[in-house]
């Protein structure tokens, strides 16, 4: 058993109507609602759940922050006025968070291969974890000793600031494609692990393909449509 968030995306409704229309999306997904399917087909997503971006707030869009559609569910934890658990989508600012996660991520790419330019190319910690595996007489110990001294290991080790912020294994993490690691960064913002699409469809993930899927499927969205952060207990 885990907590979860899930977007969950409604036609338009007045705030009074919210809680019935996250009610009568959310009530297909509860553990054992056994929509005509059987024990062994369904169980369901969710036993219990609130209004609360749980950290995956959303930002408002500047000047609408006391707009009565934006909503401030269940938490009652202090945060910013930029900061909400849902509203109209026209009310919220999908773009500058993901922008600036593109910004930064441009920005490390190109300090890392900066560094790794004064060194040969170096190989990723899982070439030699897989000639270990393959290799009963290649040590674990063996293993560490030649993925550390590779030399653009060896100096980043000895950089403590550096290894901090590029991790152990930067090698593939970067990789040589600036365009595709700035695209894993920005498309990583908004998703949260599950989606519930207006229609009526629930989907989860974590990997890149599910993150792209979720920007794509927001961001076709009328301005209209409402977005909520709900935490569920699964």
């Amino acid at each position: 058993m885990s907590e979860q968030v899930v977007t969950v995306c409604l036609p338009p409704c007045e705030p009074g109507e919210l809680r019935a229309a996250l009610a009568t999306a959310m009530a297909p997904f509860e553990y054992d609602a056994q929509i005509g399917k059987s024990d062994e087909e369904w169980q369901g997503e969710w036993d219990h759940w609130f209004i609360d971006a749980h950290g995956w707030d959303f930002t408002v869009r500047g000047g609408c922050e006391d707009d009565p559609l934006i909503i401030r569910g269940d938490d009652v934890s202090p945060r910013p006025r930029s900061l909400c658990d849902g509203g109209p989508k026209g009310l919220l600012d999908l773009d500058t968070g993901r922008a600036a996660a593109a910004r930064e991520a441009g920005e490390e790419w190109g300090a890392w291969h900066a560094f790794a330019a004064g060194f040969p190319s170096g190989l990723p910690y899982a070439h030699f974890a897989r000639r270990a595996a393959e290799d009963p007489a290649y040590t674990q110990e063996r293993m560490v000793e030649d993925f550390r001294d590779q030399p653009v290991i060896s100096a980043l080790r000895q950089a403590p600031a550096l290894e901090e912020r590029f991790g152990f294994d930067p090698v593939p993490w970067f990789g040589e494609d600036r365009a595709a690691f700035v695209e894993q960064a920005e498309a990583g913002v908004l998703p949260t692990f599950a989606l519930l699409t207006v229609d009526g469809r629930w989907s989860d993930g974590s990997s890149h393909p599910y993150n792209v899927r979720f920007n794509a499927y927001l961001d076709s969205l009328p301005d209209a449509t409402i977005l909520v952060r709900v935490l569920y207990h699964s």
